[in-house]
């Protein structure tokens, strides 16, 4: 996404959420405004460094001195952005950002036609070793739990392959809700607060858990450690390991992971576990329709909720 800010108070305003994008590795290009460039550190109105307040929350932080610097400087921070899943910030003086693009003076050294206008996200795949490992811990256990966040949408026809393979019930993180609809058979809705209970009981009882593109911070909703064997995918190395102790580590593309995965999962004849998630997710589902069916006066949340849901057209926002 990109937003833009004016200068001082207008990009502190972008803080929270910018924050929010940080922790949940969405790529983000910030663009604000600056006093004019001869007037900057002079006590003049608005006058906030705001390169140096962005700098905790971006993976790219620039002030744009001039046109030429601009055509740079712009495509480096989208591509970190999108390569490190972050928030790429640009400053632009006022008397900048009124310098035509075309008429630039660029130094001896900034030659033309050197700046790439693709984008490139990275894609990176597992060692062997690592996705043996894991096949090997999913497929010797008998009741497995999938946990699936944010870095798992993309990755849905992958996951519901590994799903059937395993006969496990998906559980969704609050970031992953978009991988699979709600209604998809594989899945038993959230989990935490905002969960389902049939979500929180296959956490409880599964005896390995794979743990897709999510690092859902809620600890006391995973398994119990020791009563469980975890296995994680995550694009991000630094974030293996950190909710919950895994044995297995696939640092990688989530869709590209879990096909290399998926052709090394043996298909479990005993789906009881998947089967029994699945039976308690329809008493689940009668129950939340009861609350929905409610004729209590003022009426309640769930009966609104409910009625929008029947005349809005699919995928309403």
């Amino acid at each position: 996404g990109v937003c833009l800010a004016t200068s001082g108070p207008g990009g502190t305003h972008l803080l929270t959420g910018l924050y929010d994008a940080k922790l949940d590795q969405a790529p983000v290009l910030a663009i604000t405004g600056m006093q004019f460039h001869d007037l900057i550190e002079t006590f003049t109105q608005q006058d906030v460094d705001l390169t140096r307040v962005f700098n905790d929350v971006s993976v790219y932080n620039v002030q744009v001195s001039d046109a030429a610097h601009m055509e740079n400087v712009a495509s480096l921070a989208c591509r970190t952005a999108l390569a490190r899943k972050g928030v790429a910030h640009l400053s632009i003086a006022s008397d900048i950002q009124e310098q035509p693009a075309d008429a630039a003076k660029r130094s001896k050294r900034n030659r033309p036609a050197h700046t790439p206008q693709d984008m490139f996200a990275p894609h990176c795949l597992a060692q062997d070793a690592e996705l043996d490992k894991a096949a090997a811990i999913l497929n010797d256990a008998r009741r497995v739990a999938i946990l699936a966040g944010r870095g798992a949408i993309g990755a849905a026809a992958e996951l519901e392959e590994t799903a059937r393979l395993l006969q496990a019930p998906i559980v969704k993180a609050l970031l992953g809700k978009a991988v699979l609809p709600d209604d998809h058979p594989y899945t038993t809705g959230g989990i935490g607060i905002l969960g389902t209970l049939p979500s929180q009981e296959a956490m409880e009882t599964c005896d390995a858990v794979l743990i897709v593109g999510s690092t859902f911070p809620y600890i006391e909703y995973y398994p119990q450690p020791g009563k469980a064997r975890g296995v994680q995918i995550d694009c991000d190395a630094q974030r293996i390991g950190l909710r919950f102790p895994v044995e297995a580590g696939l640092v990688g593309d989530a869709a590209e992971t879990l096909r290399a995965l998926n052709k090394r999962l043996q298909q479990k004849g005993d789906g009881a576990f998947l089967a029994a998630a699945q039976s308690s997710m329809q008493k689940w589902r009668e129950m939340m329709r009861q609350s929905e069916d409610g004729l209590a006066h003022p009426l309640k949340p769930q009966r609104v909720a409910r009625a929008f849901g029947e005349r809005l057209a699919e995928n309403t926002v």
